[in-house]
C-alpha cells in the first residue's frame, strides 16, 4: 500500500532497523525488509529477512511503527535513510 501523502510511512520494500527491546527480540543491527505495511492508524508492520538470509523462506514478524529505529528506501533517485514518525497526523 502507497501513501503519498506521508512518504516518511513504512512502504513495502523498505529496509528496516529495529529498536533495542523490540517485541521480536532482534538485534538492533539486523536488517529487516517491509513485506506488509499498513493503513495510517493501524500501526503493525510486518517484517521479513531480506532475500539470501538463512529461514528468509519461512520467517515473518508483525511489530509496531514505534518499534522501527531507522529505515532505508532504495529508488531509482537513490538510497534514503531516516526515523519514522509514528504519528505524521500529530504534526498537521
Amino acid at each position: 500500500m502507497l501513501c503519498d501523502q506521508y512518504p516518511d510511512r513504512p512502504r513495502s520494500g523498505d529496509f528496516a532497523k529495529l529498536k533495542a527491546g523490540n517485541s521480536i527480540a532482534a538485534d538492533p543491527g539486523v536488517t529487516f525488509v517491509i513485506v506488509e505495511d499498513s493503513l495510517l492508524g493501524l500501526e503493525h508492520i510486518v517484517l521479513n529477512l531480506p532475500a539470501g538470509q538463512p529461514r528468509h523462506e519461512d520467517w515473518a514478524a508483525a511489530v509496531d511503527l514505534d518499534e522501527i529505529a531507522s529505515l532505508t528506501r532504495v529508488s531509482p533517485e537513490g538510497a534514503r535513510t531516516w526515523t519514522p514518525d509514528p504519528d505524521p497526523e500529530a504534526r498537521a
